[in-house]
């Protein structure tokens, strides 16, 4: 360590609209000016803290003044909290403001994950003075209908709900029953038997959602629930996805998951960023993208345990994050030399060790198979054919792993698939084993033929390897909403404008899903697993099968669904294929 350091606590910002945020500083006990890195939560600055992940105290002491703010309205900052509404202005502000601190240099740097890298974002559409370098982790922002809200047209039911009552909830709490003990504890009533109902699963049952209301607490109802009943690529969706929507002539190390809900996020923004460089708009960005889930940096998961060297605090023997922040920063700052890592950082599962990369490669190739008779799944087409199940929504199909956030049992990441493979609703179609390794990299996009004897039904797509004990693990999926699948169809990622179309029941049309991206090496004696069902509960909100929303109805039918595949209802999964490595 080169410095003591020095920690400040409620050291304040004040705003020009005369609110006043609070800080935690860290910073060299020593005289000088050093540069500053700023991080703006929602969750409480003294407490957000991932020592494997950047740990203030020791970045501190490698020379940075380190600055967490409480956002306005939460914690011990002023005002009142509207997700994403003041933080543009408010990190602006709070940039100037670091830059002219007596002990700054003038050269302020962001950091943090999920809303603390939406914050940067926002702040750095301001284009304030100081802002010189961002590192944006795990990124809320961005890709709103492509699974920050939205997915494929259905809700991300788990993660919204357990944002606003695990994450936001109890602070909005104390802060509306300050000085009323009785309503607090009546409040904190509510909170605690809603939350037992999202542990136990019997919340996210509710139907319709809105019925939630009456049993919640403010945010939840005000917030959260109301978006339920919002369809994608609407005010919502747009608002979300504007501070990530184009380039900033920064430095910028991005940091991702391939089980984050916010992976298609930190891809885009790398990319985006990519092509500014090529341009000469901005610097060539860095990419570190691990086998983590949104909370979970260690690589090791109930079902899956990928070594010591996956970890965030032992990145392919860099150091931890915190270091490679630091050694980042000192170059993106202070001009020191280039760090010594590549410009992509890419973690191969099954393989299960890092490539290196200058930038993050495309594939070099392609493979489809194809979905065929008794289950199989073949490198060439077959003889026409269907596989059918019926899918209720009384009774959905549990979400058990992948790229997820909620509260309750389930945990994200790769997850053994014997129990939801056993079900009647769901279909799977595998390889014979493999001869020789394949390498599966990059986007996941499958293609359906099928019928429903519904007007609206979804349909999910999930890709598994199949170890030769005959473990299966999942390792993405997507989902389709039916009524939204014109604004789906090329790729299977939503975009804006189609309206909603209803199934004609028992006519075959056409799907596409994306199941995001992934890095996989599949081993000689390993199979490659597609599963298809219409259901993924609670990750995504239910398909009541109806054409209404579960918001807003109780109402279900059973959906009876046929697969239809051969040559003229080629339905398939399209892999991209990588080879190299440095």
């Amino acid at each position: 360590m080169k410095h003591h350091v020095l920690i400040e606590s409620d050291v304040e910002t004040q705003l020009s609209d005369g609110a006043v945020l609070r800080s935690t500083v860290y910073r060299p006990d020593t005289p000088g000016q050093f540069p500053v890195l700023l991080t703006r939560t929602p969750y409480g600055r003294d407490v957000a803290v991932n020592s494997a992940y950047f740990n203030p105290a020791t970045v501190a002491a490698q020379g940075f003044v380190v600055i967490l703010q409480d956002v306005r309205g939460r914690h011990g900052s002023d005002g009142t909290f509207t997700p994403a509404e003041h933080e543009a202005d408010d990190g602006a502000e709070t940039v100037a403001w670091a830059a002219r601190l007596p002990y700054s240099s003038g050269r302020v740097g962001m950091w943090g994950r999920s809303y603390f890298a939406e914050t940067q974002w926002r702040a750095a559409r301001r284009r304030p003075q100081g802002l010189a370098a961002l590192a944006p982790g795990i990124c809320a922002a961005g890709n709103a209908d492509n699974g920050a809200l939205f997915r494929g047209g259905a809700f991300e039911l788990g993660s919204r709900l357990s944002w606003g009552q695990g994450s936001i909830a109890l602070e909005e709490i104390r802060r509306e029953c300050e000085g009323d003990s009785e309503r607090l504890a009546r409040e904190l009533a509510i909170w605690n038997e809603l939350d037992a109902g999202f542990a136990d699963g019997s919340a996210y049952a509710t139907l319709p959602l809105n019925d939630l209301k009456a049993r919640a607490t403010g945010f939840l109802q005000s917030v959260i629930l109301p978006s339920a009943s919002e369809d994608p690529g609407g005010e919502l969706s747009r608002a979300w996805d504007w501070p990530a929507s184009e380039a900033v002539p920064l430095p910028t190390l991005h940091i991702g998951g391939w089980f984050d809900i916010f992976l298609p996020n930190t891809l885009a923004q790398y990319s985006f960023q990519l092509e500014a460089s090529r341009r000469n708009e901005a610097p060539r960005p860095s990419l570190i993208l691990g086998p983590w889930s949104h909370t979970n940096f260690t690589g090791i998961y109930p079902d899956v345990a990928f070594g010591a060297l996956a970890s965030s605090a032992a990145v392919n023997g860099l150091g931890d994050l915190s270091a490679i922040h630091a050694r980042w920063f000192d170059h993106a700052l202070n001009d020191a030399p280039k760090p010594d890592m590549p410009g992509a950082l890419v973690y191969f599962m099954g393989e299960n060790r890092w490539r290196a990369f200058d930038e993050l490669p495309a594939p070099d190739a392609s493979v489809d198979l194809f979905l065929n008779h008794q289950g199989s799944l073949q490198g060439s087409l077959g003889s026409s054919g269907e596989a059918r199940y019926s899918y209720d929504p009384r009774d959905p199909v549990p979400t058990t792993g992948s790229a997820t956030m909620h509260l309750g049992a389930d945990l994200a990441g790769p997850a053994d698939q014997g129990a939801v493979e056993a079900r009647d609703d769901v279909l799977t179609f595998t390889t014979l084993p493999l001869e020789e390794p394949l390498t599966v990299f990059g986007a996941v996009t499958a293609t359906l033929f099928a019928s429903s004897s519904a007007v609206d039904t979804d349909f999910i797509v999930r890709l598994c390897r199949v170890t030769p004990d005959g473990r299966s693990i999942g390792l993405a999926d997507g989902i389709v909403r039916a009524s939204w699948r014109d604004a789906c169809a090329g790729d299977g990622v939503f975009r804006a404008g189609p309206p909603r179309r209803p199934l004609v029941p028992g006519e075959v049309e056409e799907f596409t899903i994306s199941l995001w991206s992934t890095a996989c090496t599949f081993d000689a004696g390993d199979s490659i697993r597609v599963q298809v069902t219409s259901s993924c509960h609670p990750r995504w909100d239910r398909n009541l099968n109806t054409g209404a929303r579960a918001a807003d109805s109780s109402e279900t039918v059973v959906a009876n669904q046929a697969i239809m595949f051969g040559p003229g209802t080629p339905s398939r999964i399209s892999l991209g294929t990588l080879t190299g490595g440095i």
